[in-house]
This record gives C-alpha cells, sequence and structure tokens, in this order.
C-alpha cells in the first residue's frame, strides 16, 4: 500500500513537471515569435526579468493570475499557455466540418461554415476593441451586399430592405471600400502562426477564392 501511494505522488510530480515545461516553452515561444525582449515584457507584466527568466526556463513555478495575465497580454486561451489545447484562440477540431470526412458537403456548405469559422475565431482573437469592430462591419456589410443580390433575384423578400436595390449596394460598396483601406492600420501578427488544423471548410474557401483570382485576374 505504502508503494502505491509513493507511485502516486511521484506520478503527481512528473506531472506537475511536466506542465511547467509545457508552460515555460510556451511563455518562451510567444515571446519570441513577437520579437520581445524579457526586459519589455517583464516591464509589461509586472515582474522582474529575473522571474520572468525563472518561468521561462521552468525554474518557478508561477500562480494563477499570471497566467491569465499571460492570456490576455499574448492574445491566447490560458489552456493554450498551459498545453492543454493545441489551439490558440480556442477553437474545438470537433466543431469545424473536416472536409475529408464529409463527401455531401456543398459550396453553400462551405460558405456557411468558413463564414462561422472566421466570425468565431475573429471574435476569439480580437481583444482589441478597434479590430473587433472593423471584423464586425466588414462582415456585416458583406453580408448585407449578399442579401441585396438574393433580394433582386427573388430568393428573399424585397420588404426587409427599406433602401432599393441600387441604392443599397453603392452605400454598401463604398463602405466596404473605406474599410478595405482602414485594413492596413490593424497590427500585423501573422508571423505568430494560427493552428493550422486539418483540412476544413475554410481551407477550401481560400483556395477556391484564390483559384478564381489567380484565373480571372492575373495574367
Amino acid at each position: 500500500m505504502a508503494q502505491e501511494e509513493v507511485k502516486k505522488e511521484v506520478t503527481k510530480t512528473e506531472n506537475r513537471k511536466s506542465k511547467t515545461t509545457k508552460f515555460a516553452s510556451i511563455l518562451s515561444q510567444l515571446r519570441k515569435e513577437r520579437g520581445y525582449s524579457q526586459k519589455k515584457v517583464a516591464a509589461d507584466l509586472g515582474i522582474s526579468q529575473a522571474l520572468l527568466s525563472h518561468y521561462e526556463k521552468g525554474i518557478r513555478e508561477c500562480g494563477l493570475d499570471f497566467v491569465i495575465r499571460c492570456s490576455d497580454y499574448y492574445g491566447v486561451t490560458t489552456d493554450f499557455l498551459l498545453g492543454v489545447s493545441k489551439s490558440r484562440f480556442g477553437l474545438d477540431e470537433d466543431y469545424v466540418i473536416k472536409m475529408d470526412e464529409d463527401e455531401n458537403v456543398n459550396s453553400m456548405n462551405i460558405l456557411s461554415n468558413a463564414t462561422k469559422m472566421l466570425v468565431d475565431t475573429a471574435t476569439a482573437a480580437s481583444a482589441d476593441v478597434s479590430t473587433a469592430r472593423y471584423l464586425h462591419d466588414y462582415y456585416m456589410l458583406c453580408l448585407y451586399r449578399g442579401s441585396l443580390t438574393l433580394a433582386k433575384a427573388g430568393a428573399i423578400p424585397t420588404d426587409l430592405f427599406k433602401l432599393d436595390f441600387t441604392t443599397g449596394h453603392e452605400l454598401a460598396s463604398a463602405a466596404i471600400a473605406i474599410l478595405d483601406a482602414r485594413f492596413t492600420f490593424i497590427e500585423d501578427k501573422s508571423r505568430t502562426g494560427a493552428d493550422c488544423l486539418s483540412k476544413t471548410a475554410l481551407h477550401v474557401l481560400i483556395e477556391e477564392a484564390e483559384n478564381y483570382l489567380m484565373d480571372s485576374f492575373v495574367v
């Protein structure tokens, strides 16, 4: 019985060390991805550079409050920081449709699921209020313009709209053009490398869009 208790304690110790090691590795990885120095991050998070160095090397264990602060600072989930999840933004792999497993997914399903993935990802990833507002307005106007097209084709009721087709379409297009110009002010974090899940509706949407652009506009 005593041996079993010893084994349990050893297992607990090993698990704790494993979690500490994962957290240390991910913490260091996120800082280096941003190109930040330990001095800057330590100052931003309100701790000493020496303590941050100990956290990144796995020498010291931090408290829950520090994990939450790091989660907010780097814009990732606490589960990702602790090595519990591979998804930085909380996307569950079971949530997305895996295209290689579903042969019955049509083009409209792809659009629907890809749009939901983009909106959910934007919601999870956008700690910056102005960026979240930009994304909301952009998707809203694109869908509104698409709704106008469907109404003109007789697919949805025209009494849903206060503006006539031409005015609504032109105003929406102008507003989207302005948002496209504002896109340049969004901070470029692409070097952080978001999670690459197995093939999803978003993969297919991007592939189809790029093929369309290449075939239609690129000589």
